[in-house]
């Protein structure tokens, strides 16, 4: 399979959301090992089986294949650095997570949102996969959300029901706008009166059919957003509007009927037209640069960066 096909397969099955577990185990000296999987799925309430996926390459591989014993803990959406780290080349991974066993010993994520706790039932070949299935031996659950993960990012779901809950809210008044990016270029609209630049926005996200709305004025410009995510909240602190911006990208920019792409090293920032938006595109290119996101909640001037989230095409 060349490298491109390999690329549009891995972007068509990551259109499927699925939640992120971390798969533990217990290594032949009794350290404790695991990663990151998002293919994860039940196989059977009776008799009670699980399965996970793991890559052959895995350097943990022995502890899996032939330990007898895994756990899943099912991550919740105030995890994803615990995500991130049990992806990523750590060799402890397990230093600055809190964890417990069970019934088998296999390690625990503490606060997940579910966890199974299982001996190998059997292993599968799977391509460059192993499917290990799993018989529960102990599982809990509690209901907090869970961390989803789409098209290689996560999504936190809590606080995209807030705004949505909040957009639909008619006595607050709303500002919806998009980071619209294409090639490492960054899409703003000049403002014909005063010269300075802004990015699109309107009163609600709405739909493409909605030419009032965010979605719909874009679809107008010819600029067509297949998905978006949140990226910062926050209130202005002269008259309490709350604003609401998505990061998005687009396959092509070249047919844009209003407006500019400019590259990131050559942003005019001192005509965009408030500090607000000056704070936020340049926390978007940082991130960008560690092609890693959050979402910013607060106030115009203050506020935190919560749900770290990051492409990772190693879930």
């Amino acid at each position: 399979m060349k490298t491109e096909e390999i690329r549009d397969l891995r972007q068509a099955l990551g259109s499927f959301p699925t939640g992120v577990t971390v798969v533990t185990a217990k290594d032949k000296d009794g350290s404790p090992v695991g990663f990151t999987a998002n293919s994860f799925t039940s196989v059977s309430l009776e008799p009670q089986l699980i399965l996970i996926c793991i890559d052959k390459e895995s350097f943990n591989i022995d502890s899996f294949s032939k330990g007898g014993s895994f756990a899943v803990s099912v991550l919740s959406e105030n995890q994803q650095h615990i995500s991130t780290t049990f992806a990523s080349p750590e060799t402890d991974r397990f230093k600055d997570i809190s964890w417990k066993s069970k019934t088998t010993g296999s390690p625990i994520i503490s606060d997940s949102v579910a966890w199974f706790d299982c001996d190998t039932d059997n292993i599968i070949e799977g391509g460059d996969h192993l499917i290990l299935i799993g018989k529960v031996r102990e599982f809990g659950y509690n209901p907090q959300t869970p961390l989803v993960y789409l098209r290689g990012n996560y999504v936190n779901l809590g606080l995209e029901q807030k705004m949505l809950l909040a957009m639909e809210n008619k006595n607050t008044k709303i500002i919806v706008g998009a980071l619209i990016e294409w090639r490492k270029k960054i899409f703003l609209l000049t403002d014909q009166t005063t010269g300075m630049l802004y990015f699109p926005n309107a009163s609600r996200l709405g739909s493409t059919s909605d030419e009032e709305s965010l979605l719909g004025s874009l679809q107008k410009q010819k600029i067509h957003i297949n998905e978006h995510y949140l990226f910062s909240v926050f209130e202005n602190n002269d008259d309490k509007t709350s604003l609401i911006y998505y990061r998005t990208k687009v396959e092509d920019g070249s047919s844009i009927t209003t407006g500019k792409f400019y590259e990131f090293d050559s942003i005019p920032f001192e005509l965009l037209a408030d500090d607000a938006s000056r704070i936020m595109l340049k926390r978007y290119i940082a991130e960008r640069d560690l092609n890693a996101f959050g979402v910013f909640v607060g106030k115009e001037s203050e506020g935190n960066v919560e749900a770290i989230s990051k492409t990772n095409q190693n879930v």
